[in-house]
């Protein structure tokens, strides 16, 4: 995909009122008056193409707390409000967000979906990372291979992300919870 413009994104999120939904820490926009994914977390995340895709088609990608009873997305679907330019520049700015004041690293919990060694990644289901981000299947990279090495799919995990580079710098498994005798 082209890089476009962020200047230019942040103004076409003002003129679709992307704000109504959408929080950005760091922005003066209005508060939301409807509730989805808060976006300054979002950028360092994913590619610019992940951003398009969930505009053109938002309900490619919901995190589950976010979705209709139908399992779709309550986001307006702007494939023919937006030109195409005005598609990769908000992408762009979406995609140069990064959150403010967070912890150089996280910790969380969650289940592996997969792993891919072969480009040292891990897809987790996971809970909400406080003040971080919200919850949500997503795959991220980890810091070494070695990380996959004790883990597989299924695992219920506790991992620790470097914000910066937003790569799982720690990987363990979590303790089963422990049955009560009768």
């Amino acid at each position: 995909m082209p890089k476009g413009d962020p200047a230019k994104g942040r103004t076409v999120f003002e003129k679709f009122e992307c704000y109504y939904c959408h929080e950005v820490r760091g922005e003066e926009f209005p508060s939301p008056t409807e509730s989805a994914p808060e976006l300054s977390q979002m950028g360092g995340s994913h590619p610019l193409e992940f951003f398009a895709e969930s505009i053109l088609d938002p309900s490619a990608v919901v995190p589950k707390n976010y979705r209709e009873p139908s399992g779709k997305s309550p986001m307006t679907n702007f494939a023919e409000k937006m030109t195409v330019q005005e598609l990769i520049d908000v992408s762009t700015y979406v995609a140069s967000l990064r959150p403010k004041g967070i912890a150089k690293t996280v910790t969380a919990e969650g289940s592996i979906v997969a792993l891919v060694p072969e480009s040292s990644e891990i897809v987790l289901t996971h809970d909400k990372i406080k003040g971080f981000m919200d919850a949500m299947t997503m795959g991220y990279k980890v810091s070494s291979p070695a990380l996959l090495n004790a883990v597989k799919a299924g695992d219920r995990v506790r991992f620790t992300i470097d914000t910066e580079r937003r790569v799982i710098i720690k990987i363990v498994k979590s303790q089963p919870a422990k049955q009560s005798k009768p």
